[in-house]
């Protein structure tokens, strides 16, 4: 999937809002995606909080990169490499887009508008298609 320069445009103006939340964001993301995919649980570490922390972060570096494709795919070979190890598999990003869209719903209200969560669903299947890519995911 393409990501155009709008929708890098919008993603980058709402992490500040995010980060304002980041908190009780990454924690929400957690619990949706086990609500979501509760079979995924396994795959983490008890220390929620600070695994969400990083994933939060990891947004932000995603967000700064949507338009730089050499360090992109530099940053998902680097957490696909990462994520095979832990038995991360291809049918765990849909889940795992699924909590992201709604875990930001939550977070931003009103703020997260259609074309706000189009921008957002774009980057992270422009991302995660790559770390399938390059993970080498089952």
């Amino acid at each position: 999937m393409t990501i155009d320069a709008s929708q890098i445009r919008l993603v980058r103006e709402s992490l500040p809002l995010v980060r304002a939340r980041l908190v009780p964001a990454s924690l929400d993301f957690y619990e949706n995606l086990f609500a979501v995919a509760p079979e995924l649980r396994q795959l983490f570490r008890s220390d929620l909080a600070s695994q969400g922390m990083r994933f939060m972060s990891t947004l932000a570096t995603i967000a700064d990169l949507l338009d730089e494709e050499d360090e992109l795919e530099d940053e998902a070979g680097d957490l696909a490499r990462a994520h095979a190890g832990l038995g991360v598999r291809a049918p765990h990003f849909a889940p795992m887009g699924v909590a992201l869209m709604v875990t930001l719903a939550e977070t931003l209200g009103d703020a997260f508008t259609p074309e706000l969560q189009a921008a957002w669903h774009s980057a992270y299947d422009h991302f995660s298609e790559r770390m399938i890519r390059l993970g080498g995911f089952a």
